[in-house]
């Protein structure tokens, strides 16, 4: 092109020659630069044609009747690795599956009640507590604030006026609860802290209020139940306060024991020597007899006790049963349990050998 962006004419001469031999036009002689350009030309053409129709079909039987490739080469080891891989993955997750269900089943069963289908997960619970729990004293307690969990429960099912057998589930358990908290502390007491005695006196008496304002709202198979119950709490109470009478006593205990634990001696109080050279508050322990020659002190005697009347310290029989009769006192300390409803001629099963009525 010119400075006036025209094509010169000579320029425009050749691209029509070239053209024109494209077309397939007369071709030029004697211009060896033209031929070059349309032998390239011609190339081009060639590469654009594909295979004829023989060597298609060749290619395509060619395919046709080739052997599968084969599979790769999979390790055995490898293979093991990811399945146990697997294995570990599904077994962490029923795991933690498993754990979710257990931790929620726990929180749900704390209220749960006799009779409930989470009742059985709550008992479970509190029986691993107390295999968890080492201390003699710290298990005696746990036994004894399970026992009077199963009275409030008894409370809010008769408010619900629920069946009888969800009572008596309840007043079982109480019983199993009371007798084994009892039997532990007492033995624990009598051997190293005789301060816990009447801890569980007034626990006793507490859960006996309690179960006796219940009575009247019970069933009749379960009200006949908690007068064995109302009894053996009786029991525990007059067990802990004869013991704890005696704390001041060179023998507290007589050297047998029942189901509540260690009997209270029944000689008389004799009081306990100290050794002038020993420190202040320390006393000899002794299950054995009292020896005798001592001067008894005041408050050490033995009647016989009735749950409806005073209770003297010194006795180591259970409660009479209503009606009887009963020497009077001597105006010795003792302890009242009131008793809300006459009890029928009973056995006590949890004390073997022991019959009221």
């Amino acid at each position: 092109m010119d400075g006036k962006g025209r094509t010169p004419r000579w320029r425009q001469t050749e691209h029509e020659r070239f053209a024109r031999a494209v077309e397939g036009g007369p071709q030029p002689v004697g211009n060896d630069d033209l031929a070059e350009d349309l032998a390239i030309v011609e190339l081009l053409r060639r590469m654009d044609v594909g295979p004829d129709a023989e060597t298609r079909e060749r290619m395509k039987q060619r395919v046709l009747t080739a052997p599968p490739p084969e599979k790769p080469l999979v390790l055995s080891s490898v293979r093991r690795v990811g399945a146990r891989a697997r294995l570990a993955v599904a077994a962490a997750a029923v795991l933690c599956l498993l754990t979710s269900l257990a931790g929620m089943s726990v929180l749900l069963s704390r209220d749960a009640l006799p009779g409930d289908p989470l009742y059985g997960i709550k008992r479970t619970t509190e029986s691993a507590s107390l295999g968890l729990t080492f201390d003699d004293q710290d298990r005696a307690l746990k036994h004894l604030e399970f026992a009077a969990s199963r009275v409030t429960e008894m409370e809010t099912l008769a408010e619900r006026s629920s069946e009888s057998s969800s009572q008596l589930t309840a007043l079982n358990d109480l019983d199993a609860d009371a007798v084994e908290g009892a039997r532990q502390l007492i033995t624990y007491a009598t051997a190293s802290d005789e301060k816990a005695l009447p801890d569980l006196r007034d626990w006793a008496l507490a859960q006996y209020m309690k179960v006796g304002t219940l009575r009247p709202r019970l069933p009749a198979d379960a009200g006949a139940h908690a007068d064995t119950t109302m009894w053996l709490l009786a029991s525990i109470a007059q067990r802990a306060h004869d013991l704890a009478a005696r704390a001041g006593c060179d023998a507290v205990t007589s050297g047998s024991s029942d189901s509540l634990g260690p009997l209270p001696a029944k000689d008389k109080c004799a009081a306990v020597v100290t050794d002038p050279n020993s420190s202040p508050g320390s006393r000899p322990s002794s299950l054995g007899p009292a020896p005798s020659g001592l001067p008894a002190p005041s408050g050490s005697v033995n009647p016989s006790v009735q749950p409806t009347q005073s209770v003297a310290p010194g006795t180591s029989t259970s409660p009479s049963a209503p009606g009887t009769s009963t020497p009077p006192s001597s105006g010795k300390p003792g302890i009242t349990i009131p008793l809300p409803l006459p009890l029928p001629s009973i056995s006590l099963p949890l004390l073997p050998g022991i019959s009221f009525g």
